[in-house]
């Protein structure tokens, strides 16, 4: 069940011209004139008395709330409440033990007496007529434990490439504005103009046991002036980062090349399919959105996907100049037969907290799950042997240091494939703290 929410998606927004959206969102920023007929009628005092009514309202809310969490007597009853609560609707939810079974319930710790200050919180907090934010029976639905996708292994965001961000004037980016509704506010001549729009997405790639579900893998904040070539040099992927067999003389296998490719970041091909149109890799060979139009019309007619060619590949083409959707997955391939998916999270104006430069920006990386060491099982493994009779199985996936325990092989035709451990980065600009490579036993 968490799997088919998981990969989900939508309702996607109307579509969203990038361009159009700035040209408008360029007219409405006001510096702060009014037209609106109503709160012109208002007196300058009336008008101060709103907004610092809306201002005090959010400032007396977060001030309880860190009033409560600042308390550990206080935080600690509320999740304890919480944690009552939410084993509650499980326990509703959840079908009947097998008969001669019984299920382990959980059961919050109780506390003999109450603090005077707990019994104050409780009173407020059963008093409040909000009865929406309650959790059913229902709830159970949208409840699971946290997955290996929930975790961010940045600290962080990492900046991945050189793209900056250009303001005309940068100290006003997002600059602290009156807090009076936007409804009351209209166009303003003399508005600041962005040239930018920052675009987040999140990429999502296939389950390999579960190819009918995703998972995400990484988000991303990109301007609109990037490409889509710079989208999908940043992807951090196993296909990117395969190492290039050497042949030898007579076309076998004799050793695989771990520095060329990896370092490059180049793809052998790749494509972008968003809103029906599908944007090549421009090669002057057959790029893949020929071959995937032309795979397209030896289906029947009535299974054939409308969709064509765009004018541009994707190293030419812009962010500014697609028109695109919120919450609706895009398709990406590259590397022969390597999907990914990515979804627009979010498109708006720049703000003073975003950095000037070092852009696509990773906001999310999910940390990898490792082959653990077939002989140890205790660390991830680093190498796959192929062909070695001594392991049993081949490929093989040993760590180095099991690997170094077993010695030198006997038969010449022995294999030391080299895993892919890190995240490269293939951006122009490298981070002097960042190694490409990690050594798990030191």
């Amino acid at each position: 069940m968490s799997r088919g929410f998981d990969s989900h998606f939508g309702p996607p927004s109307q579509p969203i011209e990038v361009a159009e959206f700035l040209q408008q969102a360029n007219s409405a920023l006001l510096p702060g004139s009014f037209t609106n007929a109503s709160w012109e009628q208002l007196t300058p005092e009336h008008r101060n008395a709103v907004e610092a009514e809306i201002t005090e309202s959010i400032s007396d809310l977060k001030s309880s709330l860190d009033q409560v969490w600042d308390n550990p007597v206080l935080s600690a009853h509320v999740l304890r409440q919480h944690e009552s609560t939410v084993a509650s609707v499980h326990g509703q939810a959840d079908a009947p033990a097998p008969k001669g079974r019984k299920r382990k319930r959980h059961v919050a710790p109780e506390c003999s007496k109450l603090s005077q200050e707990v019994v104050q919180l409780q009173e407020k907090l059963d008093a409040v007529n909000l009865r929406c934010w309650g959790l059913t029976v229902e709830s159970a639905l949208c409840m699971r434990a946290a997955k290996n996708s929930d975790y961010n292994a940045l600290d962080a965001p990492k900046k991945m490439g050189t793209g900056i961000l250009h303001t005309p004037d940068y100290g006003d980016v997002g600059a602290t504005r009156s807090s009076t509704p936007d409804s009351l506010r209209s166009p303003s001549p003399d508005a600041i103009s962005y040239p930018n729009a920052v675009i987040t997405l999140t990429v999502y790639n296939r389950i390999p046991y579960l190819p009918s579900c995703l998972t995400r893998s990484s988000q991303y904040a990109l301007l609109s002036t990037q490409t889509l070539g710079d989208l999908l040099r940043i992807l951090p992927c196993p296909s990117s980062n395969m190492p290039v067999e050497e042949l030898d003389a007579e076309g076998d296998v004799s050793g695989y090349n771990i520095t060329d490719q990896n370092q490059t970041g180049e793809h052998d091909g790749c494509l972008f399919c968003i809103e029906d149109i599908v944007y090549g890799d421009g090669r002057e060979t057959a790029d893949y959105s020929e071959k995937l139009i032309a795979y397209f019309h030896e289906l029947p007619e009535d299974k054939r996907p409308q969709i064509r060619t765009a004018s541009t590949s994707a190293s030419e083409t812009t962010f500014n100049a697609l028109t695109l959707r919120t919450h609706q997955p895009y398709w990406i391939l590259h590397q022969g037969n390597c999907e990914h998916f990515f979804v627009i999270d979010q498109i708006r104006l720049a703000h003073a907290s975003d950095p000037r430069s070092g852009y696509p920006l990773m906001l999310h990386l999910t940390p990898m799950v490792q082959d653990l060491c077939r002989a140890c099982g205790k660390v991830p493994a680093v190498h796959s042997i192929v062909g070695d009779m001594r392991l049993g199985e081949s490929p093989c996936l040993l760590c180095a240091p099991c690997w170094r325990m077993m010695g030198p092989p006997n038969n010449e035709d022995v294999i030391v494939v080299p895993l892919v451990i890190p995240f490269v980065n293939h951006s122009d600009s490298q981070d002097p703290n960042m190694h490409d490579e990690v050594d798990l036993h030191k």
